[in-house]
């Protein structure tokens, strides 16, 4: 009991010193009586906060007023999930076009049921401007590896902006 006495007047006396600092602090001005309003409340919520604790405690706001509910409608989380898949792929298309001069042509972004987690990457890029011809070999499939090497970069920048591995990002 003695220490339950210690800690509440500790409590209280901490509370008065950090009100008196701010007023302190505070200039003088039209704003310094509501500063002193908040200041009240704390401290008399700081002197009954012990008693308020043992009166009640399973007190919930929602059983003393009641408020009503807001309904959510499927479309609307889906439409807010639309923004913010197409926010997502915007971000990625303008970051790759600026940092390494690809055109975006088809991005596809997979994510997991609750739209938290991007689980794959779908990248189509082609070149910006005019591209050099390359020399055809006949018989040789693929990308060349320059090519395959530039997009190794874009994979790690996508793996480390977007905390993807890099074996689900595709890149043709």
């Amino acid at each position: 009991m003695i220490d339950f006495c210690k800690n509440w007047c500790e409590g209280i006396i901490v509370a008065v010193m950090i009100s008196m600092i701010i007023e302190a602090i505070l200039p003088d001005g039209n704003h310094k009586k509501y500063v002193k309003v908040v200041i009240g409340i704390y401290i008399i919520f700081t002197i009954l906060n012990p008693f308020l604790g043992k009166i009640n405690t399973k007190m919930e706001f929602s059983n003393l007023i009641d408020l009503p509910t807001v309904e959510t409608s499927i479309v609307a989380t889906e439409d807010i999930q639309q923004l913010y898949a197409n926010g997502i792929e915007q971000n990625l298309k303008n970051a790759i076009e600026e940092e390494f001069g690809y055109v975006v042509e088809d991005i596809q972004i997979i994510y997991d049921e609750n739209y938290e987690n991007i689980e794959n990457i779908k990248l189509e890029l082609g070149e910006s401007g005019v591209s050099k011809i390359e020399k055809v070999e006949i018989g040789k499939e693929g990308k060349s590896e320059e090519n395959l090497k530039d997009y190794k970069e874009v994979k790690n920048y996508i793996s480390e902006n977007y905390d993807l591995g890099e074996n689900r990002i595709i890149v043709n």
